[in-house]
């Protein structure tokens, strides 16, 4: 779970490692001053952006997101809820033509996660921060699925997380300008939930401290590096989420019946055969339960 790596990371680093939270950077010079809504502005050697989809150092740096963005014509909402249904490392998932929905948890979670992947040809009209409007969206979309489903969805109400976005990837030319680069999602991310966005996060974040720590430091030497690295990572993963974004969303009848026994016979294999499977139907990595 993202709450549980997160976690991971910070009790790692925290001995290490300064946080502030409940602050944002509200500009960004060539020469490393950093200025905060809430602090004294700041010097550093480096500065990364590693803040999501909708990276405000991305914004400051490289201008508005919209000039970088490509929707793949979907889009995806998760909610924590209870785990009604007793699930242990299993996914509960309905199909229909243009959405999916599905329920996941495991022993040592106190609750479950619902996903809620649909198809959108035109991108809809809300703001990434506007929760409510996404909620009436969200309900919209899945409304007379099944009554599980009807049921998930009485949750958004009471849910104490919930994530609601365009299924978007950033396509820029270059992700380091000056002092500043990008890592994860702010910079490469192919895609919520269609194609390994934290993996790809964490193997960026290994690679730019190698490059940083081969080049002693020296970004002007490290930050090319880095991306030449990254690149093949970078569109294969593009690719890939383009083509898990129509198998996991099928557009009609004959792909929900293909998903639905796809992921019959994934269940019914020993997870080694089942693993393969996944990586040769749609060139991605993952892990499953028998």
């Amino acid at each position: 779970m993202r709450d549980d790596l997160s976690e991971i990371y910070y009790d790692a680093a925290r001995d290490d490692v300064e946080y502030v939270f409940g602050d944002s950077i509200t500009a960004i010079s060539p020469d490393g001053e950093v200025r905060f809504e809430n602090t004294a502005p700041r010097r550093f050697d480096l500065v990364v952006g590693a803040d999501g989809l909708h990276p405000n150092v991305r914004r400051l740096v490289f201008e508005e997101e919209s000039r970088f963005s490509f929707f793949i014509g979907a889009y995806l909402g998760v909610l924590a809820l209870p785990n009604f249904s007793g699930l242990d490392g299993e996914l509960l998932i309905h199909v229909g033509v243009g959405r999916t929905a599905g329920m996941y948890g495991a022993r040592h979670l106190g609750d479950a996660r619902a996903l809620f992947p649909f198809r959108n040809e035109r991108e809809l009209d809300y703001h990434h921060r506007d929760v409510p409007r996404q909620k009436e969206l969200l309900r919209g979309a899945f409304a007379g699925m099944h009554t599980q489903v009807d049921r998930w969805l009485d949750e958004l109400d009471r849910t104490p997380a919930f994530y609601f976005d365009s299924i978007t990837q950033p396509r820029m030319d270059t992700w380091s300008q000056g002092r500043v680069t990008l890592v994860g999602d702010a910079g490469y991310c192919p895609g919520p939930a269609v194609g390994g966005s934290t993996s790809l996060a964490v193997v960026g974040a290994y690679v730019l401290a190698g490059e940083l720590a081969r080049a002693g430091g020296d970004h002007e030497r490290a930050f090319p590096v880095y991306e030449r690295v990254m690149a093949e990572h970078v569109h294969g993963s593009r690719a890939v989420a383009l083509s898990a974004a129509k198998t996991l969303i099928p557009t009609s009848r004959l792909g929900v019946w293909g998903l639905a026994q796809g992921v019959r016979l994934i269940s019914s294999l020993p997870a080694g055969p089942s693993r393969a499977l996944v990586r040769l139907t749609t060139g991605a990595r993952a892990s499953t339960t028998p």
